[in-house]
């Protein structure tokens, strides 16, 4: 399945006379070659090419105008990502007595004590390989969604199932469609491949998905989606995704990222893996980060057609999941009972932050996740850096281009109240 063993285009064959030999007389395989031989010209004496090559001494750092003339153009346009305040630079900064985070979407229960327990009894093996292809992660997977194993991939989050999808199949100069005021590795995805990104803005805080169906226009060759959507919550329909998928072409790959897909009640939520009984060229993404409590060890997935998948892989780096985080997988797949404890604790959390900016009078958009996106009356940035001077860590969404707005992870009853007593303090 992850085969490389492609036939590909020959660059160079020099013969040890130094004149170019053709491909199918020295290597009737066809395989990729480029061999430099032992020619005089090439190690050494007159006309040595080596010896004529400019060598930088050593204690010659390099310039700015040199790297950029070294480095690919279009890295210049990528925005480097920007995460959550850490507690660790919290503490260092400010050293409050207490230190509340929920500014990274994380589940607030901590990590489940089943996959720690399961982890340390993994530990012992860590000098050998993981299986470089996941295998019994994927079956699990498969089996938990009642799909083939050969329709899983799994990635270092979803981030890299992200990344590959735009690695095996978007091509320089091609269209890639994302939202505004969405999760910026949809853009970095395209943007790394030297696509070209086009962005559709919100609407009402809302995907616009008759906004997405007007791009069709230009040909796209994917479109990324985020449902429910980081940073707002809100989530677009299953009509809605459907009219899009009726409308795109075959060509054209809608994926679908749902990481905070398993906390929506919504009745009208996307069910995508009926959808994708149709629809070949959707794929969804989902991750272990939030419900699971996983967020450090990094592992997403995807799901989606058996070929988009095949072909996916060949992009895959060896080993991409480490020996623990497989174990941790396994281990949270089966433990039912902590994913309804995270779920009840969001729900009722959910409430409880509801009604306390309903008494402080802030505006906030209805969620389908773990978080809930309010207005604040003065800029996000700095109300947040007084709340982090006080212990309370949550995200601004400046980086997000909603410089009004700020975003904050529902946690436990009492993280909960914690928040919204400081909150009022800085108000």
């Amino acid at each position: 399945m992850e085969s490389r063993n492609r036939p590909m285009p020959m660059d160079l064959i020099v013969s040890d006379n130094g004149a170019p030999a053709s491909a199918s007389s020295a290597f009737p395989s066809g395989r990729v070659m480029e061999i430099f031989s032992t020619n005089a010209s090439l190690r050494g004496g007159e006309g040595n090419i080596l010896a004529e090559m400019p060598v930088s001494k050593p204690s010659q750092a390099f310039t700015d105008a040199e790297i950029l003339r070294l480095a690919r153009p279009g890295i210049q346009a990528l925005k480097p990502y920007v995460p959550g305040r850490s507690i660790e630079d919290v503490r260092a900064q400010y050293n409050p007595k207490r230190i509340v985070k929920l500014g990274s979407n994380e589940n607030p229960l901590g990590a489940n004590p089943n996959v720690l327990k399961a982890v340390a009894k993994a530990m012992p093996r860590v000098s050998l390989y993981p299986d470089g292809s996941n295998r019994e992660v994927r079956k699990a997977l498969a089996a938990a969604y009642k799909v083939n194993p050969e329709q899983v991939m799994v990635g270092n989050g979803s981030d890299e199932v992200l990344l590959m999808l735009a690695l095996a199949f978007v091509k320089p100069g091609e269209r890639v469609i994302v939202s505004e005021n969405t999760f910026s590795e949809y853009e970095f995805s395209g943007r790394v491949l030297d696509g070209k990104i086009v962005k559709v803005p919100l609407r009402n805080f809302r995907y616009d998905l008759t906004g997405f169906e007007k791009t069709l226009k230009l040909k796209p060759k994917m479109m990324f989606l985020c449902n429910p959507n980081n940073p707002t919550g809100n989530h677009f329909t299953h009509k809605e995704l459907e009219s899009l998928l009726r409308k795109a072409p075959r060509q054209c790959l809608v994926v679908v990222d749902e990481a905070y897909a398993d906390y929506s009640t919504a009745k009208d939520f996307p069910h995508c893996l009926e959808l994708m009984k149709r629809y070949p060229n959707l794929i969804v993404s989902r991750t272990f980060s939030k419900l699971y409590g996983l967020a450090g060890l990094r592992l997403g997935y995807g799901i989606g057609d058996a070929a988009i998948i095949r072909e996916t892989l060949r992009v895959k780096t060896p080993f991409n999941l480490n020996l623990l985080v497989q174990t941790a997988a396994l281990t949270a797949l089966k433990d039912k009972a902590f994913v309804r404890r995270s779920l009840s604790v969001n729900q009722k959390g959910k409430k409880q932050l509801e009604a306390g900016f309903k008494k402080l009078g802030l505006f906030f958009l209805p969620t389908e996740a773990n978080f809930i996106c309010f207005r604040v009356p003065r800029p996000a940035v700095e109300l947040c850096e007084d709340l982090m001077k006080r212990g309370m860590i949550m995200r601004p969404l400046k980086s997000f281009g909603l410089p009004d707005w700020c975003r904050v992870t529902i946690g436990t009853a009492e993280q909960n109240r914690f928040f919204l007593q400081e909150l009022k303090s800085v108000l």
